[in-house]
């Protein structure tokens, strides 16, 4: 199943490669270089005395990354499932509720990453400093199990929710939240303490934080990649329940 889902995002990718591909880079860039200026109007360096356009490059491809989940889950899973059709499949499939959500998030992160790794790759011709092969295969990874943990959580949301405007409001209001909480625009140490205690037990911020300690003072940490691969392995079984109690009724 996970393939013929990968199979389909392809066959529909390839119909508008070199439109998609435009507009990934074209946003991606803009995205990046708006939050730069809008930060350097205010600060001149981050807080650990990097470049701004430097310092937010893990944290552009993360938002633009999490922007497009967000786009592909309702697309493919909210949108059909208003339409019932969605459901109607699942419950006639005869894979098990659990390879069905993994098969789901799989997909949905591969189409993500293509389009993060395409926009990292164009960001970092423009950026004043590069980071090195192995980072930036570092950086992938931690990408892949950032969005992860985002996707269940969505898909969550497509299970336990019924109409488009509640789903919407959440999973904007959401998003909102995980911009705050690891910190895309604003750096823990220039946060307030209630917003520092979100930061510091969420693992979703702590795979940001990872990642840039690696890249630009190579402090390399691999407790929240475990605790992150622990909580998805759960986070799956439980939208497989949750799905399949859906489906009963």
């Amino acid at each position: 199943m996970i393939k013929a889902l990968i199979l389909r995002r392809y066959w529909l990718l390839r119909n508008r490669f070199f439109v998609t591909l435009a507009v990934v880079i074209a946003v991606s860039i803009g995205l990046h270089f708006f939050l730069s200026a809008i930060l350097q109007e205010i600060y001149s360096f981050s807080p650990n005395g990097i470049p701004f356009q430097t310092w937010l490059f893990s944290n552009t491809i993360f938002t633009f990354s999490s922007i497009i989940l967000f786009i592909i889950i309702y697309r493919d899973l909210f949108d059909h499932q208003a339409n019932v059709q969605f459901l109607k499949t699942l419950a006639i499939s005869p894979n098990s509720k659990f390879k069905i959500v993994l098969s789901i998030v799989v997909s949905s992160v591969f189409e993500c990453v293509l389009y993060g790794f395409i926009s990292s790759l164009a960001l970092l011709v423009l950026l004043p400093q590069f980071i090195s092969f192995i980072h930036f295969l570092s950086f992938i990874g931690h990408l892949i199990i950032f969005l992860v943990l985002l996707a269940n959580i969505m898909i969550m949301l497509t299970i336990l929710i019924q109409r488009v405007f509640i789903f919407l409001f959440l999973s904007i209001t959401f998003l909102f939240f995980v911009s705050a909480a690891t910190s895309f625009l604003v750096d823990k140490d220039i946060s307030s303490s209630i917003l520092n205690a979100i930061i510091i037990n969420n693992p979703l911020t702590m795979l940001v934080f990872d990642i840039r300690m690696l890249i630009f003072f190579g402090d390399y940490q691999s407790l929240w990649i475990i605790i992150s691969i622990v909580i998805s392995f759960f986070w799956f079984a439980i939208n497989g329940f949750l799905l399949k109690r859906k489906l009963k009724q």
